[in-house]
């Protein structure tokens, strides 16, 4: 067990916060808004703000090896492996017939794709990232290959019939995430991937503010918590849920809504698991 396990398990939950925000960068989630336009209201938004610029420079970093990873902006020294989503691929790449053919939605440069190719050697890949233009233009100057490539067309989601779908950290940055589900699954991926989502035990989806600080880049934004039966039920439709979980960092709040950071792994037409 390590360090940040017995935490978990046995600190009280003002401990566990207090340590979160010293050493997690210290993102904050305010509020308990009925509304998406309520929250937007109370944020200050993307405006002023070149977040792309600032993901980019950390990006270029790994590209050009004085940093192993790079996530919101920040260079690490160490991979910080996404192994649920690595795991998910592991097993869409199993089931295929050859080139592993991946939908990434909100994947930034492609830190989910340089992971792939770092932890499953040996997969043949297509991978698209659907993004917004900036971030596209970028990545097409910087990091575009015969692999992987950039669009800010949701039109390519029903191009070809992908292997993976990825929503990591993305659904609740949308003003409207279900429209964004029922397009996705629309386009009958054989998996269906959720990262890094927040989730309550509500039985109403919840908006808030998240702010992030200075060091990272200042900047708040709206933000959905989702309940967790009904993001389920949004993405059960067609589909089988073949694993859920919830990240390391623990049970974080909103004014006084309780929530985690979770994920799903789906499978198309598949037997569910019990």
């Amino acid at each position: 067990m390590t360090l940040r396990d017995t935490v978990r398990d046995f600190a009280p939950p003002a401990l566990v916060r207090a340590l979160r925000a010293a050493f997690g960068r210290g993102v904050r989630y305010e509020g308990e808004y009925a509304t998406w336009a309520e929250a937007q209201r109370r944020s200050e938004g993307y405006a002023g703000h070149d977040i792309a610029q600032r993901v980019l420079e950390a990006e270029l970093k790994v590209k050009q090896g004085s940093a192993a990873d790079a996530r919101d902006g920040v260079a690490f020294g160490e991979m910080q492996f996404e192994l649920p989503v690595l795991a998910a691929l592991a097993r869409a790449a199993a089931t295929g017939s050859g080139t592993l053919r991946v939908l990434d939605i909100g994947g930034a440069f492609g830190r989910l794709y340089r992971q792939c190719k770092a932890f499953l050697p040996g997969i043949r890949l297509s991978w698209l990232v659907l993004e917004q233009p900036a971030y596209v233009t970028l990545g097409r100057q910087h990091f575009q290959n015969a692999e992987l490539g950039f669009a800010d067309d949701l039109g390519e989601l029903t191009r070809e019939p992908a292997d993976a779908l990825l929503f990591c950290s993305v659904l609740q940055y949308f003003p409207d995430p279900y429209a964004l589900i029922e397009r996705g699954l629309a386009a009958h991926a054989r998996h269906v991937v959720v990262d890094r989502t927040p989730c309550s035990a509500l039985e109403q989806d919840v908006a808030c503010v998240q702010r992030v600080p200075p060091d990272i880049y200042p900047a708040s934004y709206p933000c959905w918590i989702f309940s967790r039966r009904r993001l389920r039920a949004a993405l059960t439709p067609g589909y089988a849920m073949l694993a859920a979980f919830s990240d390391a960092s623990g049970v974080w709040r909103s004014g006084g809504t309780a929530f985690e950071l979770c994920g799903f792994v789906l499978e198309r037409d598949a037997a569910p698991r019990r």
